[in-house]
């Protein structure tokens, strides 16, 4: 078995330090480091500065961090997940335990021609938390800009299926993903799109986007990561007092622009920041990023806010007693403009909508 790549692209390097008590899965290092489903990342064992270390070598063009600093279009944010979602199955079908893929974008690396995702894999005798793809999708929902309502809708059926489905079963949700993409086949998005650099965005035309050069370094991109030993999904740390500040950063956080609006609460003043693309608002302790704990009538996951490039809209999501907006009812799955000043109820509970 080949583990030799040819790298078409620029080259991300990732270390991973380990305690020399780790054991490293050479089995595990072998299926991984053979080409599958898109990722084409290799994995090997050395020594740095006497440091024992995991060191990755990723052929990507961009960041996952990077590429969702743009607007996200529906056939962009489908490849990606089925890319992640096919890896997954792969991995699972290769009695390779998922606990150990690291679903954070951070650690993701993306290229532009397919839509593949590069996917991180511990191959190490260690346990792991169990994979959290619930949490990953609505994180990274939750960090879009989405392009159109194309889009937004598409990210309101990922949130839906985990709404849906209290039990996860990767099968299902690959067929879900599946199901997804092939419609994505069927009915292409009509308009063509870029990728945009946000410092860019000022001097684009209003519905007009740029094309983002992307840069090729002579040099790879490093990060060191904290020790595998004290690895968890929910802490990965980095040891910034080590890292080459010449390089550039692999690793960086999403940053948003200005403040979003609000929605004011009548019963109670109390104001709500309206701070994620897609908004649920219920009375479910689960699942909603603002609830209603104390009026029964509203419905556990009652309706949504969502953002569609700048564009706030209220969808009503099969509510026991209704939305309204203006005193109307919106139809269930139809989503209705709010400007400023726009009053609506979930049954009824009085909002109104402040752009701030």
């Amino acid at each position: 078995m080949s583990t030799e790549k040819t790298y078409l692209c620029d080259e991300y390097k990732l270390y991973f330090k380990i305690e020399d008590d780790v054991q490293i899965l050479h089995n595990e290092v072998e299926l991984y480091n053979t080409s599958f489903v898109g990722n084409n990342s290799f994995c090997h064992e050395e020594y740095i500065d006497g440091q024992r270390a995991l060191t990755y070598s990723i052929p990507a063009m961009i960041t996952m961090n990077q590429f969702i600093t743009k607007k996200i279009h529906r056939d962009e944010l489908v490849d990606i997940m089925f890319s992640i979602t096919d890896q997954l199955m792969y991995l699972k079908a290769n009695d390779m335990p998922l606990g150990k893929v690291i679903l954070n974008i951070g650690y993701m690396y993306l290229n532009l021609e397919d839509m593949s995702v590069q996917l991180v894999f511990l191959p190490i005798d260690k346990p792991m938390e169990k994979c959290n793809m619930e949490k990953f999708v609505r994180d990274l929902i939750n960090k879009l800009d989405f392009a159109n309502k194309k889009a937004s809708d598409c990210g309101y059926e990922l949130i839906k299926f985990f709404d849906h489905n209290p039990s996860f079963y990767l099968s299902e949700f690959y067929k879900f993903i599946t199901d997804m993409k092939n419609d994505n086949n069927v009915h292409p998005e009509d308009e063509q799109h870029f990728i945009v650099r946000p410092q860019m965005a000022e001097a684009v035309e209003e519905n007009t986007e740029a094309p983002l050069q992307t840069t090729v370094v002579s040099t790879p991109s490093f990060k060191l990561a904290k020790e595998v030993k004290d690895y968890s999904g929910s802490d990965i740390g980095f040891d910034d007092d080590e890292s080459d500040a010449t390089s550039t950063t692999v690793l960086t956080n999403a940053t948003k622009g200005k403040p979003g609006p609000v929605i004011v609460r009548t019963r109670t003043g109390e104001r709500i920041k309206i701070d994620k693309p897609i908004f649920c608002i219920g009375k479910s302790a689960q699942g909603v990023d603002y609830q209603v704990t104390d009026n029964n009538s509203v419905s556990r996951r009652h309706a949504y806010i969502i953002n569609v490039n700048g564009v706030y809209y209220l969808r009503d999501n099969k509510s026991t007693n209704h939305t309204y907006l203006g005193g109307k009812i919106i139809n269930s799955g139809t989503d209705m403009m709010l400007i400023d000043g726009s009053k609506f109820k979930l049954a009824n509970e009085e909002f109104t909508f402040r752009e701030k």
